[in-house]
């Protein structure tokens, strides 16, 4: 009996050390209390103590540093082989993925759900207290603004601190440059539909984020995936090639924190990017949602502080930072700036204001890189723990991207595998995943799937990942 009632001991110590972990108490880097101290702490012997850190260390949490402690893991595990950079065909290919993503994302919002696919933010490590106060406020002082139009180019006060804002990311803007929209989504088709027409080809990467590929679909466009690489984004030998062969109407880029890869491109790539579009005179969209997110820090630069010829429309929002519910984005559109307000004018007139003025009063504050910084160090922790769980649980030679950033990890499975199968199999034991085939027009990566830590951590994180790892084994057996 002693045995088991110490098994539970040890576990539990874990488990709260682990939940601790995971609610950003102990943050990457952050020295753990002392094995004598912990057994203080909890009232248990030292070997018990000893056998809970075991735990910890062995699922990936935690390292001993000789004469020094033990500290949470800064990388849980060295990288070992990426995901393979698919060569897609050159030839502008019709989208058709709307019906498909639309059935997934609804499914997936199911609230008993464990989502390990979703790219959204979970709740716990959003500053919504804050918010809430901070637009019960606004709403009281302000309750006769939603009776008449917001200014078109949105909130004068939330614009400016955009504007300074962008000036980490390398981008000096005014803020009469910037057009407040509904979400990044709305900045993405207000710079397509500005910059190309029905029929026209869009350079993407591939893989590449859904949303972009609906907008695709929806404007009647076509698109080129281009070969990007696992870790350092597009490439863009690849690109030329393709611009220079076909005729490209814009090319749509996630530098910073791609989505699904988590790759940067290293400011060298972006400013050949960016220049061998300039002189091709192909506009360049750029999507950096998630660039705020980036583990590095300072964060990286954009593409946009590379354009000298105005031609960049970047887009970006809140979404992953502070709060998807508001759905409050911007676009600063270059020298299409009259276009896409017009564009803007006709869809909708204005973006909603009480969010706006919460989100001005808010990041008035100067706590926004605070929150960005807290949450940045839980993703980093959460990604580190995702890729180690992974490694362990799922089939041999699976391979995994090391993201820079934000919450996303790409995974290729063994070609046995089906990923839409896999899909529907773990949502039978009500677990959420992406299959690859999102991702691409063409319906590549078959055999791969893309995985998030925002919604999802800790014990149950680590349940998920097991269940899914074991129906994919099973795939593979099958096979």
């Amino acid at each position: 009996m002693r045995k088991r009632k110490d098994e539970y001991l040890y576990e539990k110590i874990a488990s709260d050390l682990r939940r601790s972990i995971n609610d950003g108490i102990y943050c990457v880097n952050d020295r753990m209390p002392s094995i004598r101290a912990l057994s203080t702490q909890y009232m248990v012997s030292i070997a018990t103590a000893i056998q809970a850190y075991d735990v910890l260390d062995g699922e990936g949490f935690t390292e001993s540093r000789p004469k020094s402690g033990i500290f949470v893991r800064k990388q849980i595990i060295a990288n070992k082989e990426l995901p393979e950079a698919i060569t897609p065909h050159s030839r502008p290919t019709e989208v058709s993925v709307s019906q498909l993503s639309m059935s997934l994302v609804l499914e997936c919002r199911a609230k008993h759900l464990a989502k390990l696919g979703a790219a959204v933010p979970g709740s716990d490590v959003l500053p919504l207290g804050a918010l809430s106060r901070t637009m019960s406020g606004v709403s009281r002082r302000m309750w006769k603004s939603p009776a008449v139009y917001a200014d078109l180019l949105g909130f004068s006060d939330l614009r400016r601190q955009i504007a300074k804002l962008m000036k980490d990311a390398g981008c000096r803007v005014h803020p009469n440059e910037i057009i407040v929209t509904n979400g990044a989504l709305e900045a993405l088709t207000l710079a397509l539909r500005t910059v190309a027409k029905t029929g026209d080809a869009i350079a993407i990467e591939s893989p590449t984020y859904f949303g972009v590929l609906q907008v695709i679909e929806k404007l009647g466009m076509k698109a080129i995936e281009v070969t990007t690489q696992p870790n350092t984004g597009i490439d863009p030998s690849a690109l030329q090639k393709i611009i220079l062969s076909r005729t490209v109407k814009a090319c749509v880029l996630m530098p910073n924190v791609s989505n699904p890869l988590g790759s940067t491109m290293p400011d060298d790539n972006k400013a050949s990017v960016v220049k061998m579009l300039a002189v091709a005179q192909i506009p360049l969209i750029e999507d950096d949602v998630f660039g705020t997110l980036s583990y590095s820090q300072p964060r990286p630069k954009a593409a946009k502080a590379y354009d000298t010829t105005n031609t960049v429309l970047y887009c970006s929002s809140f979404s992953k930072t502070l709060a998807p519910g508001y759905r409050i984005g911007w676009i600063v559109a270059g020298k299409y700036q009259e276009q896409v307000k017009y564009q803007k004018f006709l869809d909708n007139i204005s973006t909603t204001i009480i969010p706006q003025i919460t989100l001005a009063e808010f990041l008035s504050r100067d706590a926004y890189k605070r929150c960005t910084k807290n949450t940045v160090r839980i993703y980093q922790q959460r990604m580190n723990q995702l890729r180690h769980w992974v490694y362990q649980y799922f089939p041999a030679n699976t391979r995994l991207t090391n993201p820079q950033g934000g919450m996303v990890l790409w995974v290729e499975l063994p070609t046995e595998i089906d990923s839409l199968t896999l899909y529907r199999l773990a949502l039978e034991k009500n677990i959420a995943i992406s299959p690859g085939i999102l991702f691409s027009p063409r319906q590549e990566y078959k055999n791969y799937v893309r995985l998030s830590c925002g919604n999802l951590s800790g014990e149950k994180a680590l349940k998920a990942v097991k269940k899914v790892g074991m129906l994919a084994k099973r795939q593979v057996k099958k096979g």
